[in-house]
């Protein structure tokens, strides 16, 4: 399957126990190589977390949603929104 940026984008995550992380924000590019590297995650004005996720931790990725990893809940890349800038500066 492919999937265009402009679909990409907004698309719903969840885990593969079926918790909603949020929505794909943005994504991280490798130019060298033209991969994805991590994918920038998060809810809504009212939920700040954010995630990064990187390609080995998505489980699928269809035309509705993307299915990651359980482990995305307990890894040190989950954000909170504002800390990105400092440690992230290429995303946004």
């Amino acid at each position: 399957m492919i999937i265009n940026f402009k679909k990409l984008i907004n698309l719903p995550v969840f885990t593969e126990s079926g918790q909603k992380l949020g929505k794909v924000c943005d994504l991280e590019l490798a130019t060298e190589s033209h991969q994805i590297k991590k994918y920038l995650v998060g809810g809504n004005f009212l939920n700040a977390t954010q995630y990064l996720i990187s390609p080995g931790q998505v489980k699928s990725i269809s035309a509705d949603k993307i299915i990651v990893d359980d482990a995305c809940l307990k890894q040190e890349e989950k954000i909170l929104y504002g800390a990105i800038h400092s440690s992230h500066p290429g995303l946004f």
